[in-house]
């Protein structure tokens, strides 16, 4: 396991709000999964904080680099095929039979293997299996913190806030029920990763948050 706070070339990893639509975040965040394509051999698992998150990666990493250089998403494919998980739930078993398909295809002249970009809380992180070389590496690209002012976050919020103030410290308070929400969902991820006792893998943690102590306490305790 391993947390990477900054991309390849140095620019800061992180999906926070401010930063996640930043060209830098976006094209160095690409560049690390090509780096991870090289070397992470068979089934590498990609796991964004949100479907929007994901789809605006996509559309950034499709663009042709300048002097028309590979994109790249393109320089991903010269190592493994790319599978995007589906918002569509009837779509989802192909989607993962794509998958699994890819997983000990070669790839002249790369690692070979499939590339599976999914989302925190979407269905391939909690319900399917991905045992041995279907996962030889989790990627978290970021924390999937619920949003911020949806309206039952906000209520549920307030409701401990006030629960903490009448009952005292025994109480759960509402900004630590919110970065709970993030964590329970990373380690449901990061559990694809090791399904039994002979399973092993990597554990990419691409977001400079992960350096504080707060988020790193509420992983998985096998995983700290």
């Amino acid at each position: 396991m391993g947390v990477f706070p900054a991309g390849p070339s140095g620019v800061e990893l992180t999906s926070s709000y401010k930063h996640r639509a930043s060209p830098a975040y976006q094209a160095d965040l690409g560049n690390a999964l090509v780096n991870f394509a090289r070397i992470v051999p068979q089934g590498l698992l990609v796991f964004f904080p949100s479907y929007a998150a994901l789809k605006a990666s996509i559309v950034a990493w499709e663009q042709p680099a300048s002097a028309g250089a590979p994109s790249i998403l393109d320089r991903i494919r010269r190592h493994k095929r790319v599978v995007v998980e589906p918002r569509d739930g009837l779509e989802l078993k192909a989607t993962v039979e794509s998958y699994m398909a890819a997983i000990d295809e070669p790839v002249p002249g790369g690692t070979g293997g499939g590339m599976l970009l999914a989302v925190c809380r979407g269905k391939l992180s909690e319900g399917v299996d991905f045992a041995d070389a279907a996962c030889r590496a989790v990627v978290i690209t970021g924390l999937p913190l619920p949003p911020f002012h949806d309206a039952r976050v906000v209520l549920k919020r307030q409701y401990l806030d006030a629960c903490r103030r009448q009952g005292g410290s025994d109480h759960l308070d509402g900004n630590t029920w919110y970065s709970q929400q993030a964590l329970r969902a990373i380690n449901q991820a990061v559990g694809r990763v090791i399904r039994h006792v002979h399973d092993y893998g990597a554990v990419l943690l691409c977001d400079s948050r992960f350096r504080e102590q707060r988020n790193l306490g509420g992983l998985s305790l096998w995983l700290r």
